[in-house]
């Protein structure tokens, strides 16, 4: 009964904070909409401000580790091995 075998509480807030934001967009879209009509209803700019912050705080929670993809790894280490002459 406990937490699944790869459950990662981090990434789950990461997801949810992505869920805001879109969220976010829409009710701002939705805002800009109600404004070209000339009828602007500010409670759809508020809420997508409010979903919007706490979006980007929950992503910023969570910093993927991405592994090098290997490109210009060549190039890295002879720039690696030119400084190391130039020290010594």
């Amino acid at each position: 009964m406990g937490e699944p075998q790869d459950y990662n509480r981090k990434e789950f807030v990461y997801r949810v904070g992505t869920f805001f934001l879109l969220v976010g967009l829409g009710l701002l879209v939705f805002f800009m909409l109600s404004e070209s009509a000339e009828q602007p209803q500010f409670n759809y700019f508020c809420g997508s401000m409010v979903l919007l912050i706490v979006g980007f705080m929950f992503r910023a929670q969570y910093k993927k580790s991405m592994a090098s993809s290997g490109r210009f790894s060549i190039l890295k280490r002879i720039f690696r091995r030119g400084g190391r002459d130039e020290d010594e």
